[in-house]
């Protein structure tokens, strides 16, 4: 939740391009005033397609103290594998929303990251995979994120 009350989400499926139910989405809440009822605004901030982007958001998504969001999905990014990514959702003064990728996973490194991701006191972000690594069993990871990238 932002400092405005707004809620971020993801959906694993559904959205505007075709991947196996749908490729998912990153989404925003925004509270409706009281006038109106307890009710939302639902916005798609990202759609997520069936390539190198990554597709399938299993965990959620993390707010950073300047806006950006960053999360995780479970399938795509890498054409040899289709192990995943980490992405950030960066917002932009236009009201859009601009998305990278910024690591994608090759399978020994991990695969399907498939929970939230949390940002470290230094920063950083940490996650899980449910898969992948040395053994196959999935691993714990770090990515190191520079002054431009927060």
């Amino acid at each position: 939740m932002d400092s405005r009350g707004n809620l971020y989400g993801t959906t694993s499926q559904g959205g505007r391009y075709v991947c196996y139910a749908g490729c998912g989405t990153v989404f925003k809440l925004a509270p409706i005033p009281p006038d109106f009822g307890d009710q939302w605004h639902e916005t798609i901030l990202y759609n997520f397609m069936k390539d190198a982007g990554g597709n399938g958001p299993g965990g959620g998504v993390v707010l950073d103290k300047s806006g950006n969001l960053y999360g995780t999905t479970v399938y795509g990014g890498s054409p040899q594998c289709g192990c995943g990514v980490v992405y950030k959702l960066s917002p932009q003064p236009d009201g859009t929303w601009q998305y990278a990728v910024l690591h994608t996973f090759v399978g020994s490194d991990g695969a399907q990251p498939d929970a939230n991701l949390t940002i470290g006191p230094d920063g950083n972000l940490y996650g899980t995979t449910a898969t992948g690594g040395t053994g196959g069993a999935g691993v714990v990871f770090q990515i190191q994120l520079t002054q431009s990238e927060r």
